[in-house]
């Protein structure tokens, strides 16, 4: 295990890099979990201030207006398009409704006639939440009137009566509480921004530590007073290469655990530990492209630039900085050949997992799986390289 041992104290040499992708890239996942704030224990009610300018007048575009208006609070601006605009660029009004005159008749004859339905003119803050819901649920009640004119054939007064019929009816819900907890949101977070670190920061670790390797002259000094054959070679190397991956994934568990530790405290422990299988097989990826690196015989600059960039872009592929569901079908379809989109999805199960199952199991340990075909793929790249540089 000479070499083994040999590998891991010039990797510790490299404290600053310790520091810098560990220590603060830990930093700015702690400030990006932090950022998600922590659940609040009641539910409050948040309603918008709406404009509603009804240009018709006519028993649909009043029904509809009435919506709007039972659901925020008015505000009542000129109808002039400097007011208009005002309203919305000062937030005097997060949600601007305009329904243009002859809305009412133009809606009756699309549906009669089987075209599309009118639109109506809108203007939502995208910074309330509120405001946004309010949109889906005039576009949805539009929708609903169109289709008892088209579909039920009702005359606009009894659209308007059962569409309204419609808003009054309510479900009962019942909140059962559990005992058990799921993940919390900032440990999910700081999970997902871990990617990083544990992709790029490994392989840069992994990569500077074995080219100190060649360069140190006391450790060639050490490797040619004890000659080892090439498959005792390649083996220790490997296991040097694990070792910094289980070392950098250990700092960023604990560090991870030791601060959500408050949130964590009526967490399954089998969920944390499902939750951090996935990042172990992402760090053992990051040994691998550090060990491809440096069989490539990549200078310092190219081993920090590569591995940053790459972890850059397999971090937003992957799901870090954009929800997958919010994707693009073409950059999801990009994003699935990468492991850190294996890792995130993974990460999402646990998350949304009340506690552990065999199903839940198993879709971490498939994840698992192909993430740790991408290690083997990057690391049999690596050992191609370095044969035929070894030939040349």
């Amino acid at each position: 295990m000479h070499v083994f041992r040999l590998v891991g104290r010039v990797v510790l040499r490299h404290r600053y890099l310790i520091l810098l992708y560990v220590g603060m890239l830990a930093c700015f996942g702690f400030l990006m979990a932090s950022s998600v704030g922590s659940p609040s224990e009641g539910y409050e009610s948040s309603s918008p201030t709406v404009a509603v300018i009804d240009r018709d007048d006519s028993e649909l575009s009043r029904a509809i207006a009435g919506l709007v208006r039972d659901g925020g609070e008015e505000v009542e601006p000129p109808d002039t398009p400097y007011a208009l605009q005002d309203a919305a660029a000062k937030d005097l009004a997060s949600y601007v409704l305009v329904i243009p005159e002859g809305y009412g008749e133009a809606l009756v004859a699309a549906a009669r006639d089987g075209a599309e339905m009118p639109v109506l003119e809108t203007v939502t803050s995208y910074r309330e939440t509120s405001a946004i819901l309010m949109d889906e649920r005039v576009g949805a009640y539009a929708q609903q009137l169109f289709a008892l004119l088209a579909e039920a054939g009702a005359s606009v007064e009894e659209a308007v009566a059962w569409a309204g019929e419609a808003r009054q009816a309510r479900t009962e819900v019942d909140l059962i509480q559990t005992e058990a907890t799921g993940l919390p949101t900032g440990y999910l977070v700081f999970m997902q921004f871990s990617t990083y670190a544990l992709f790029g920061g490994v392989g840069i670790l992994v990569a500077s530590g074995l080219r100190s390797l060649g360069r140190d002259q006391a450790a060639r000094q050490r490797l040619l007073v004890a000659p080892l054959g090439t498959a005792s070679w390649g083996a220790q190397v490997v296991l040097a290469c694990l070792a910094v991956a289980v070392f950098v994934w250990a700092a960023l568990g604990a560090l991870g655990i030791l601060w959500c530790r408050g949130e964590l405290a009526g967490v399954d422990g089998a969920l944390v530990l499902l939750a951090q299988l996935p990042l172990l097989a992402l760090s053992i990826v990051g040994a691998a492209f550090g060990y491809l690196l440096w069989e490539l015989g990549s200078s310092g600059d190219v081993i920090h630039a590569a591995g940053n960039i790459s972890s850059m872009v397999l971090s937003f592929l992957g799901g870090t900085w954009v929800q997958q569901a919010s994707m693009g079908a073409a950059v999801a379809a990009v994003g699935r050949l990468t492991p850190v989109w294996w890792v995130v999805s993974a990460l999402g199960c646990v998350y949304a997992a009340p506690g552990p199952s065999e199903a839940l199991l198993a879709e971490v340990a498939t994840a698992c799986g192909l993430v740790l075909l991408f290690a083997l793929a990057i690391a049999a790249a690596g050992a191609a390289v370095g044969r035929a540089r070894g030939r040349g």
